[in-house]
């Protein structure tokens, strides 16, 4: 099956759908028969997001059509330069964040996907694909696809939806001629698509809903998983430096947007465990990687003498951290029906995971209440510290390690993803 799989994120940089694209290129490659081409946006290296790692992971088999992202993406796109270490980078790019979420429509990449569909009609006559697969989020992945399936009506699309697009709660703010426009293309893409997957039953159940058009049939369900073969292979290389062997390492690696994730009530029981109890605030090493919006709440967290804030961190060195804690931290989404994607890297290791619920209609309950691997609380500091206790206790008590959780390995997922590509 030759395959046309466009996507704005692609291994080129360390995010979480790019993780993801990553892990369905290559699975999707390693099957017999299958020739796999990524249409995708050319990041600069100097892009803070560039991860060189992550793409020098990408299947060598995997033909690659890097197209440039156009004068919007050049203008709002975050670089490692002077001017950044100059200055607040979390306070630029939260402004910048907001210019992008209210005013630009779609997205920041709507040049790439007119300049990318136009490269990639030339490239289905030339390649005669048997497929096109393209990934939300950001939009702009489905607008590409779009305007190339608008020529080639015969060639089957499907549209994975990682993200919904309109009733997505960093949208929720958007000028009412943003809205507008928008919900005229998320029609376009859906009355056009053959087949759509969606990451979580909520999802699905809305889109429906609103395109009753759409039947259950064209629809699917299909979650992320972990690579248990490369985790393997870092865990035999060195422990992180920052590490430390005698005390419980708790982990986060990953954005924090403040829109969607709250971490005051976790900062303020860290604070108040260390009036409380000197010796268990003493036993925990607190690791955040990642960028931290909540520019207030990063200053507080610094302040703590057991937690540590670094910047975004390569995808492999991500994953030794987390092979080689014994928490993995975990904020649920507010007003959101999402699920962080995190948790299935987090399902791959021997760690306990500790998900501090968005709201109290997180969709990820449905994943973690009664797992063993799980420890849930409500995003209260009280809940949070009382759970807290519960972690170092399993820790004294040597039963924090749990094992992994083998159902939410790539293999078996991607699997589905092919049928799902081959079906007729």
């Amino acid at each position: 099956m030759k395959i046309l799989f466009i996507a704005c994120y692609s291994p080129l940089i360390n995010n979480s759908a790019a993780i993801e694209t990553l892990q369905y290129l290559n699975k999707l490659s390693e099957i017999n028969g299958n020739e796999v081409h990524l249409l995708t946006v050319n990041f600069p290296k100097n892009s803070i997001y560039y991860d060189e790692y992550l793409f020098s992971m990408m299947d060598t088999k995997i033909k690659c059509h890097l197209i440039g992202g156009g004068p919007v993406f050049k203008k709002l796109m975050p670089r490692k330069s002077s001017e950044d270490l100059k200055t607040n980078v979390g306070k630029r790019k939260k402004i910048l964040r907001k210019i992008k979420n209210s005013l630009v429509i779609p997205d920041m990449y709507y040049g790439w996907a007119k300049k990318a569909s136009t490269y990639g009609m030339n490239l289905m006559k030339n390649e005669k694909f048997d497929v096109i697969f393209s990934m939300h989020e950001p939009p702009s992945s489905h607008l590409c696809a779009y305007y190339i399936k608008k020529k080639f009506k015969d060639i089957p699309w499907i549209t994975y939806w990682s993200d919904p697009w309109l009733k997505d709660s960093t949208r929720q703010k958007s000028f009412i001629v943003k809205k507008i426009i928008e919900s005229k293309m998320e029609r376009d893409v859906v009355d056009l698509a053959d087949k759509f997957i969606f990451v979580t039953e909520e999802n699905r159940k809305d889109y429906i809903k609103e395109y009753t058009f759409l039947t259950q049939k064209q629809t699917y369900v299909l979650n992320r998983g972990f690579d248990k073969g490369l985790y393997e292979k870092l865990s035999l290389e060195e422990t992180p430096n920052l590490i430390n062997n005698n005390k419980v390492n708790v982990v986060y690696a990953g954005e924090i947007f403040s829109k969607l994730r709250n971490i005051n009530p976790f900062i303020e029981a860290l604070e108040e465990l260390k009036n409380e109890n000197k010796e268990y605030y003493n036993m925990l090493n607190v690791l955040f990687f990642g960028n931290i919006d909540d520019v207030e709440g990063k200053k507080r967290l610094e302040k703590l003498d057991i937690a540590k804030v670094s910047s975004r961190i390569p995808f492999n060195e991500a994953l030794k951290y987390m092979l080689n804690s014994e928490v993995l931290l975990l904020f649920g989404n507010k007003n959101s029906k999402q699920i962080p994607a995190k948790i299935y890297d987090y399902f791959g290791t021997n760690g306990k995971i500790f998900i501090i619920y968005g709201d109290e209609n997180d969709p990820i309950k449905d994943v973690v209440e009664n797992h063993e691997k799980c420890i849930t609380s409500i995003n209260s500091s009280k809940d949070i510290k009382n759970n807290l206790y519960k972690l170092i206790d399993l820790y004294k008590a040597d039963k924090i390690t749990s094992n992994p959780d083998y159902r939410y390995e790539w293999n078996s997922i991607v699997n589905k993803l092919n049928n799902i590509l081959e079906e007729k």
